[in-house]
């Protein structure tokens, strides 16, 4: 049986083959170095294959998934039905076929799985895959990229490049090669669709009218994620209250509120977890946040103070410290152009372009909601281990300016 790490090494590979899983069950790389799962089996006399998914299982979970799809179709064949038949006849009771749309993301996926063998390393696929599922395919991935227009790839770039112009560059100069890979494709297929087509995304005579100026530091920006080491260094030996909280913060990754609110109630010290409830949750589910070392040994510093419930209490008795409490920590050190709340969204650019973690593992660290359902799927379970793993980099990444 194939691990989880071999299945990835193969898909980082791209060469093409077929590897045996179970009895029935292999995967196979394409030679256009699409991954997919599929079934093979004899009935009547006659071998067949049938295609089961492409999906890359990331957890163990998700490989038990795909096993327990191949063992359904299998069910079938003991039974004397033939899976692959009564897919064809299902297709073909299909009044009308519908048309399978070409849409930025599939092209995306495309390139991404028949470039991935030439790149240089894992890292730089997973920093591809993780920008374009973080800031282009919730504003244009269910879009025909023959119909993307410049407008809607400003809608991407603008709010990036007032304070992240590094990020903003990268992710317009992916988006101009995708649109124009799905140019280069649809010449040949369809060049009635691209005649007189204009990359949206290009800069020169383009976006460069448009994308000018200095970069901003305004006062709802989020501090630039290699400056955040530096800073976390210059704010490490302070023991006031409003300032652990500012470092508790940064270390998981949460709300303002909901560091705030973190009684000692919620903590689990033995397993390293802190769970916060619905009630306190923007979701309004319970979120478990894993606390990596540096976060256990910050609360392990916290006096705890008789009858006050919170970590960090405020100078009103059993109340913690105020909203205003982190921004006024920043003030004083003459960093009010930046707010606390913008500590997740610089650990949302550093996974994304610094790290190898799926988006859906980062999203769920921040307790996103998940709008892709195959991604949304994984919620079944909240991947703790894995979340804990990306916290304890992160808190590595936090404390490399020592």
């Amino acid at each position: 049986m194939l691990t989880i790490r071999e299945i990835q090494s193969l898909v980082h590979k791209g060469e093409p083959g077929q590897w045996s899983h179970t009895k029935a069950l292999y995967f196979f790389i394409a030679p256009s170095g699409r991954p997919f799962w599929a079934i093979r089996y004899m009935l009547k006399g006659r071998r067949r294959q049938m295609s089961l998914t492409d999906s890359i299982p990331a957890t163990v979970r998700e490989l038990k998934q795909i096993e327990l799809l191949s063992e359904t179709e299998r069910e079938k064949v003991r039974k004397g039905i033939d899976p692959l038949a009564e897919r064809e006849a299902a297709k073909a009771a299909s009044p009308e076929p519908v048309r399978q749309l070409v849409t930025f993301k599939s092209v995306a996926l495309d390139y991404i799985a028949a470039n991935r063998g030439g790149w240089k390393n894992a890292k730089h696929v997973q920093q591809w895959e993780n920008t374009l599922a973080t800031y282009v395919y919730p504003v244009i991935g269910h879009l025909e990229p023959q119909s993307i227009t410049t407008a809607e790839v400003l809608k991407i770039l603008q709010p990036l490049w007032a304070t992240k112009r590094e990020t903003a560059s990268r992710v317009r100069s992916r988006v101009e090669t995708i649109i124009g890979a799905a140019k280069a494709k649809g010449m040949s297929e369809k060049p009635e669709i691209w005649a007189n087509h204009h990359n949206p995304a290009r800069w020169a005579d383009n976006l460069e009218f448009w994308l000018n100026g200095k970069q901003e530091k305004n006062h709802f920006s989020a501090m630039p994620y290699p400056e955040i080491p530096a800073f976390a260094q210059s704010i490490a030996e302070r023991e006031d209250y409003s300032t652990k909280a500012l470092q508790f913060l940064i270390l998981t990754a949460t709300r303002t509120n909901e560091t705030l609110g973190a009684e000692w109630s919620e903590i689990d010290t033995e397993k390293a977890v802190w769970t916060i409830p619905a009630s306190r949750m923007k979701s309004g589910k319970e979120h478990r946040v894993p606390l990596s070392s540096e976060a256990l040994k910050l609360v392990a510093s916290l006096l705890r103070i008789e009858g006050n419930p919170y970590l960090f209490p405020g100078a009103i008795r059993n109340k913690s410290l105020s909203n205003m409490a982190l921004l006024m920590v920043m003030r004083g050190l003459k960093l009010g152009h930046y707010v606390p709340h913008g500590f997740r969204s610089a650990f949302r650019d550093w996974a994304a372009e610094e790290t190898v973690y799926p988006n859906h593992i980062v999203e769920m660290a921040l307790a996103h909601t998940i709008k892709n359902k195959v991604e949304a799927a994984y919620r079944r379970g909240d991947l703790m281990e894995k979340r804990r793993q990306l916290m304890e980099d992160w808190s590595a990444y936090l404390a490399s300016a020592r």
